[in-house]
């Protein structure tokens, strides 16, 4: 294991290195030069969207959702699909990053607003996959939490900072289908290996309290289905990351292309999460991530070193366009993409991105909580008002600003908000997510100008 993990690691050290050679000037380094094809965006998408927290977290969430742990990328699917008719507009009006395109719908004052929260909230998401790598080296090397943590943080940070978007998109795409691979290897052997699926995998299917159905139960309603298209479907319609990947197709009929081939691969692929999610309910309690849990039990002992580097694969497709999402945005806040030195400037700014990252990541374990708690908070703020200016309506600067801040503000209280008295009360937090979008929309509904 140790040998397969340090070639690969190596591999990917060479191609951010080669990529490191090509990057002349800040467009190389931020959206690879506008000259991607439809394979590399949807490649990039779909690497991305199924990140450590995607995977690993929602099998690790089996016990309590079971089925409907597929809920997680069928939504990501459905926000893709909303995106395609916004696809056009977006592409015109974005550049480097999503405080472009917020600048171009509404002024510099609704950007500097971006700029601040949009990193705040996408630092939380870098340590969540933090947060999965460190358990996925728990389970395969002796390290603890903190040196694992550790060491997938540098291993990520200095491969974004050395190669920038030429390189996340040189691998997105073979890392993609190796993600695929491994999350198809293991469900095949665990569903049609010796002696097919355990008795364990069969009470937990039988057994609703122990790994509910697809696709509600007590411990997912329709309600809860609202929610989580709300918090987090909609960051697959405006976020960051997805916008990130659209500004380097090479024109709009690409980008739609790459969205859409996305869209439809994530529709099986969650599916096999959900399956999987299933069967590490029926494994009782476990040490490290679920998933390595299952493959330990249902794969021959040499396809594991295989399914660990597709799991690695998992955390560092998604952590190095989360990390190069938020760092981007960042140096847009300080000017760094207009200096001469702005690509040296950029890697610094990675770098301090970074290690902000993993101390959240060394004080916050749970990836599923620490992902969704950023997702509201974006969604909340941001994603009334991308939508809208898409939409071809417009709105004064000051209450677009005004919007964003009291959308984030309420959703992120809504995510801290502890249970209150009551049957109202054990809402609240609920209450509060609800009242972000919709307080969000009656500001810039009383903002709104004519064009």
């Amino acid at each position: 294991m140790t040998i397969a993990l340090i070639v690969y690691l190596v591999f990917l050290l060479l191609i951010a290195v080669r990529s490191a050679r090509r990057v002349k000037d800040v467009p190389d380094f931020f959206v690879a030069r506008k000259g991607a094809s439809a394979k590399a965006v949807a490649g990039s998408l779909v690497a991305t969207i199924l990140g450590g927290s995607a995977v690993i977290g929602a099998v690790d969430s089996g016990a309590r959702l079971g089925g409907a742990a597929s809920w997680f990328m069928l939504v990501g699917a459905l926000g893709l699909l909303a995106l395609i008719p916004f696809a056009g507009r977006a592409y015109s009006h974005g550049k480097y990053a999503l405080p472009d395109l917020v600048e171009n719908l509404y002024g510099k004052g609704p950007r500097l607003v971006a700029s601040v929260v949009i990193p705040v909230a996408w630092t939380g998401i870098v340590a969540a996959q933090i947060i999965a790598a460190a358990k996925l080296l728990m389970t395969f090397t002796p390290m603890g939490y903190t040196t694992a943590a550790i060491v997938a943080a540098a291993v990520f940070t200095g491969y974004t900072l050395a190669g920038g978007q030429l390189s996340i998109l040189r691998t997105d795409f073979f890392q993609a289908c190796l993600i695929i691979a491994g999350l198809l290897l293991v469900a095949g052997f665990a569903l049609f290996g010796v002696g097919g699926p355990s008795v364990g995998f069969a009470d937990s299917l039988l057994s609703g309290s122990s790994a509910p159905a697809f696709p509600f139960s007590t411990n997912f309603s329709p309600f809860d289905l609202f929610l989580l298209v709300l918090t987090y479907g909609t960051t697959y319609t405006a976020g960051p990351d997805i916008f990130s990947r659209m500004f380097c197709a090479k024109d709009v009929a690409t980008a739609k292309k790459g969205i859409a081939f996305a869209a439809c691969t994530l529709i099986p692929v969650a599916f096999v999460i959900g399956f999987l999610a299933v069967y590490g309910a029926g494994l009782g309690d476990v040490s490290g991530a679920r998933i390595t849990a299952i493959a330990d039990k249902v794969l021959p002992p040499f396809l594991i070193p295989l399914f660990a580097l597709a799991l690695l694969s998992v955390v560092l497709s998604s952590a190095d366009t989360t990390l190069l999402s938020s760092s981007v945005i960042i140096c847009g806040l300080f000017g760094v993409e207009k200096r001469s030195a702005g690509v040296a400037r950029a890697r610094i700014v990675i770098l301090l991105n970074g290690i902000v990252a993993l101390l959240l990541a060394l004080v916050f374990t749970d990836i599923i909580g620490t992902l969704l708690l950023a997702l509201a908070v974006y969604a909340g703020a941001f994603t009334v008002p991308i939508l809208w200016g898409l939409l071809g309506l417009r709105a004064k600067p000051r209450f677009v600003a005004a919007a964003i801040v009291a959308g984030g503000a309420l959703a992120l209280a809504g995510k801290l908000c502890p249970a209150l008295p009551g049957t109202l009360g054990a809402h609240t937090g609920d209450i509060l997510m609800v009242a972000a979008f919709a307080v969000n929309a009656i500001i810039l509904a009383f903002g709104r100008v004519s064009k």
